[in-house]
């Protein structure tokens, strides 16, 4: 299986200066003749990028949006435009309206409701642990067994007139299934990177799991990139990946250099951080 970082907050320094980073995620997989999205990033950025790195994005045959946050899906209008097949899999409420709140900030962070007004018939809503492909799967409930990250309480759904914390219902996992384990795979870990591990563990109990990909929102306010998760947090969540046995963590976007330092300090060679045009290969 080969994965490549089409967006991620930072650029690989050894690439090209024509790729473009944002704030966002947009992994791009290949796996026995299968090409996944997963996620899309804020804007259309990675359909430059692909195109950088030939990447034929019209033949993508699906997309998965592992949260409602217009950083993970905001480019689905644009991958519409040039790709007419894929079917894009998400959790219903992912097309709810979501904010982030600080002070007197009130800002929006859905996903633009034109991807669902205009390209209903390509979504395809997942409420239940689903096999959508030959072994790949989305798993939609995730059970809260560990603490989930300080970040989150800046984040609000909006229910009726009023702002309310988010629960991230809204969130889910994708698994894909390799010969000697399992791949997880996740946009933000707002429910927090160790339940995500635990809850793939459950459904996949006789499975070794070779890697973990994506971000761990461990940046605990993103507009002060400084603020990070602490110690303590870093080291429950180290613990947890020592102790299932992970292979491998790749690991950017939320996340955040700073933790993703002190995480590197504890597990060494078994995390790398991905950059915008960085290939992994499973």
């Amino acid at each position: 299986m080969k994965i490549i970082t089409l967006i991620e907050n930072t650029k690989n320094k050894n690439l090209s200066q024509e790729l473009i980073s944002e704030q966002g995620l947009c992994l791009y997989i290949e796996k026995d003749n299968k090409c996944i999205l997963f996620d899309t990033g804020r804007k259309g950025n990675f359909i430059n990028n692909a195109q950088k790195l030939g990447i034929d994005l019209k033949k993508v045959d699906v997309v998965v949006i592992s949260h409602g946050h217009g950083d993970h899906g905001g480019g689905l209008l644009e991958f519409f435009k040039i790709n007419s097949k894929a079917k894009v899999y998400m959790k219903r409420n992912a097309k709810n309206k979501y904010y982030f709140r600080y002070l007197f900030l009130n800002i929006d962070v859905s996903i633009d409701e034109k991807v669902f007004e205009k390209y209903s018939k390509r979504i395809r809503y997942i409420d239940s642990f689903t096999e959508i492909m030959d072994e790949i799967f989305i798993i939609t409930d995730i059970y809260k067994q560990y603490k989930v990250p300080r970040g989150n309480k800046y984040l609000y759904i909006k229910e009726g007139t009023k702002l309310v914390p988010d629960k991230f219902h809204h969130e889910l996992i994708m698994i894909i299934k390799e010969a000697k384990g399992i791949c997880i795979f996740a946009g933000c870990s707002h429910n927090g990177i160790s339940n995500i591990i635990e809850t793939s563990k459950n459904a996949f109990p006789n499975m070794n799991i070779k890697a973990v990909i994506g971000g761990f929102h461990l940046v605990t306010l993103p507009i002060i990139k400084s603020l990070s998760a602490s110690q303590w947090e870093i080291n429950e969540i180290a613990k947890k990946i020592i102790n299932t046995k992970v292979e491998k963590v790749y690991t950017g976007h939320c996340t955040g250099e700073k933790a993703y330092k002190k995480l590197k300090s504890i597990l060494g060679d078994k995390i790398e951080y991905i950059r915008t045009g960085s290939e992994v290969n499973i």
